[in-house]
C-alpha cells in the first residue's frame, strides 16, 4: 500500500506528482509563449526599421512648409490676394518664375512662415492666373556688405539668393506647383 501525503511539497503518490508537475508544464508553456511573443516582437521591430532608408525620412522644414500651405489656401484666387494687400505686381512675368505680387507692408528683416513678402502667378491653359509659389524676402542696405542670410526654414534646405536688382535677400517656395529642381529652387522649369 502506498502512503499519501496529502502536503503540496513532496508526495510520492500519483496523483499530487501529476498535478505539480501539470502546474510546472503550465508555468514553462507561459514563459516559453511569452518569450517568444518578445522574440517576435523584436524581430518586427528589426524589421521595420532595417526597412526604413533616408528616402523615407521627413524633412525638417516639411512641418513649416504644411504651415504655410494652410496660410496661403485663399490666395488660391488672385482676389483674395489683393484683398489682403498682396496688390503690387513688381516684376512682370518672369520665365520660370511668373508674375510676383508684393505685400509692401510684411518687407522687413523678420521671415515669418505664414506670411511671405510676395506670391507668385503664372497664367494657366485658359490665360487665368494661378497661384504657384511664394517668395520671401529681406531687404539689404548695402549689397556690398549684406547681412547674414536669413534664418528661412529649419535645416539646411532652403537656398537663399542674393537680388541685386531689388536688394533683396530671397527665398522661393513652390507649393502649388511641383519643381522638379526642389521647393526651394529659384527657377521651375515647368513654367515657360
Amino acid at each position: 500500500m502506498k502512503k499519501v501525503v496529502k502536503s503540496w511539497r513532496f508526495s510520492t503518490a500519483g496523483p499530487v506528482t501529476k498535478f505539480k508537475t501539470m502546474r510546472l508544464f503550465a508555468r514553462e508553456t507561459l514563459v516559453q509563449k511569452t518569450g517568444i511573443y518578445f522574440i517576435m516582437l523584436f524581430l518586427v521591430a528589426a524589421c521595420l526599421l532595417l526597412s526604413c532608408d533616408d528616402d523615407d525620412e521627413v524633412p525638417l522644414w516639411h512641418e513649416e512648409v504644411e504651415r504655410l500651405r494652410a496660410a496661403t489656401t485663399p490666395y488660391d484666387f488672385i482676389e483674395h490676394a489683393g484683398h489682403d494687400g498682396y496688390d503690387t505686381e513688381v516684376t512682370g512675368y518672369r520665365p520660370h518664375m511668373g508674375f510676383h505680387y508684393l505685400n509692401a507692408s510684411l518687407l522687413d528683416d523678420k521671415f515669418e512662415v505664414e506670411k511671405p513678402e510676395l506670391l507668385l502667378y503664372a497664367p494657366d491653359e485658359n490665360n487665368k492666373l494661378k497661384f504657384v509659389a511664394v517668395e520671401y524676402a529681406v531687404p539689404i542696405e548695402d549689397l556690398n556688405n549684406p547681412p547674414p542670410v536669413p534664418e528661412g526654414f529649419k535645416g539646411a534646405d532652403d537656398v537663399w539668393e542674393i537680388n541685386t536688382e531689388f536688394k533683396l535677400w530671397t527665398l522661393h517656395v513652390w507649393i502649388k506647383l511641383e519643381n522638379p529642381d526642389g521647393i526651394f529652387a529659384p527657377h521651375n522649369p515647368a513654367l515657360h
